[in-house]
């Protein structure tokens, strides 16, 4: 493969896992904007889970993404690597708060979450 088709490669990977990354960020802060005293009881508890499930994937593993590049001088190689750290703007905190909040609404409304123990 040619040097150019090497860049293309490496440019196309790039906007893949940045795209991935932001992809996972974006749901958690879009059920943030949502308005969940205005929800039917179905949608509230509907809600809820999905709060509960975007908790549990963000604490879940590492919340950031990182990508590194490397060039090999004089061998014509090169190297990508990818870990996971933690957000700059990390979204779980707020997510634990609006699933407390939640949680409050439907005691008000008399509902229980599924698989809530007593």
């Amino acid at each position: 493969m040619t040097r150019k088709g090497y860049l293309w490669m490496m440019a196309w990977l790039v906007v893949t896992l940045l795209l991935a990354a932001c992809a996972g960020k974006m749901s958690a802060r879009s059920l943030l904007n949502e308005d969940y005293a205005a929800m039917s009881d179905g949608e509230l508890l509907v809600y809820y889970d999905q709060v509960s499930e975007a908790i549990e994937k963000e604490a879940g593993g590492a919340g950031g993404f990182g990508l590194g590049m490397g060039l090999g001088v004089g061998s014509g190689s090169f190297s990508v690597g990818a870990s996971q750290g933690m957000y700059v703007d990390d979204p779980t905190e707020q997510l634990r708060v609006r699933r407390n909040q939640v949680r409050l609404e439907l005691a008000r409304r008399g509902l229980e979450p599924q698989g809530a123990q007593p």
